[in-house]
């Protein structure tokens, strides 16, 4: 099967989405009877056509109104531009199935296409009729502005061959609010990226018998997004009510925050660094006020690490409340640090925890998800 991934950026630097793109097209080669091709979408981009394209979008009143060029189409702005690229590519290959990252323009160009995705602008709309504003990421746009983006985006999702979810929530809201056939709609998840590194042997189960010190860890570029300061501020109070000590250990957080002696910010961490901690470390907690799938909370079930998030968008798909974590149902560190103490303190229901998190991290593997997709494809 000839098959096309396409996206505005390197689909094969592991850098890219975290290395999600770079992982799905690995597990898609690994079928010996795919052919797969990338195309880097950017790659043609030049002065010229980029400002014939906003030109050619420009909302004039807004953009004298805001003093700066603004798009009638919301944040999809180059969305015109890639979308005539991939038109021009496809009409000179012959591909079975096109994948596309971030979703272009359907014509009779293009091969049958798929799109995979974590989110999507009705998703944030979704988000904002719930909790009265747009989630973290698309706080910078407006309302008007992600309602014009998703306007012009929908119907790339409605005339898809089918459109590749990587939760059930993001498939829920596909077919409720974008209005996609429910046939079309695939929850086919995300995995854990790895590359560049080689995972100990053996991984198995934690149990924390004995131990008077507890590690926590968090994971994440985002302080507020990411609720590092409910993180620090649940291990404050456990710190001032138990006879252990707990430590937190924050890892990827690039701007400076207060915090005291028991919290332990490693800021960047590569891969090999973040599985040295999450292998020292009892318990990964995340109370994210976003996160579209939760990919970090895969990376430490891999290590046996029971997990903490909270109960909205699609943690609750990998989180199971008393079986593999828990979940937090509001802004609130005395909950967050009951949790983590019900957890942490009762050595058998942790080794039960750990045992189940280990379990449910092998069901989220890129091997799986290329195996639904070939599927869907075949």
């Amino acid at each position: 099967m000839k098959i096309c991934m396409a996206a505005p950026y390197d689909i094969k630097d592991r850098l890219s989405w975290s290395g999600t793109p770079l992982s799905l097209y690995s597990a898609l080669s690994d079928f010996s009877e795919n052919e797969v091709t990338t195309l880097k979408l950017s790659d043609y981009h030049t002065q010229i056509n980029t400002k014939i394209n906003m030109l050619s979008h420009c909302d004039v009143k807004n953009s004298i109104k805001n003093r700066a060029l603004t798009s009638k189409l919301g944040p999809s702005v180059m969305n015109p531009l890639n979308s005539k690229i991939l038109r021009k590519h496809c009409n000179k290959n012959d591909y079975d199935a096109l994948i596309e990252f971030g979703g272009f323009q359907p014509s009779d160009n293009l091969p049958p296409y798929y799109v995979y995705t974590d989110a999507s602008h009705d998703l944030a709309l979704d988000y904002y009729n719930q909790y009265g504003y747009l989630p973290f990421g698309s706080e910078n746009n407006s309302v008007k502005s992600v309602k014009r983006a998703a306007d012009y985006v929908r119907k790339i999702y409605q005339n898809a061959q089918g459109v590749l979810c990587m939760s059930q929530w993001l498939a829920d809201s596909m077919i409720n609010t974008t209005g996609v056939d429910p046939k079309k709609v695939h929850a086919v998840y995300a995995g854990a990226n790895w590359h560049g590194v080689n995972l100990p042997d053996n991984i198995k189960s934690k149990n924390i018998a004995g131990n008077n010190e507890i590690h926590l860890v968090l994971t994440g570029v985002s302080y507020e997004r990411k609720g590092v300061d409910l993180a620090i501020k649940a291990n404050e109070i456990l710190n001032n009510n138990s006879d252990k000590k707990f430590y937190l250990h924050i890892c990827g957080i690039k701007t400076e925050f207060e915090h005291d002696e028991f919290v332990i910010n490693h800021g960047f961490v590569n891969k090999q660094q973040l599985i040295e901690i999450l292998n020292k470390c009892d318990l990964f907690v995340l109370p994210s006020r976003f996160d579209c799938f939760g990919i970090s909370f895969v990376e430490a079930m891999t290590f046996g690490l029971p997990c903490i998030g909270r109960k909205i968008c699609a943690m609750p798909e990998i989180i199971d409340e008393g079986i593999n974590g828990e979940l937090i149902s509001k802004d609130d560190p005395k909950e967050l640090a009951d949790l983590i103490s019900k957890i942490c303190l009762n050595e058998s229901l942790y080794a039960s925890y750990s045992e189940n998190a280990i379990k449910k991290a092998k069901k989220f593997t890129w091997e799986n998800v290329a195996q639904n997709i070939m599927n869907i494809l075949r």
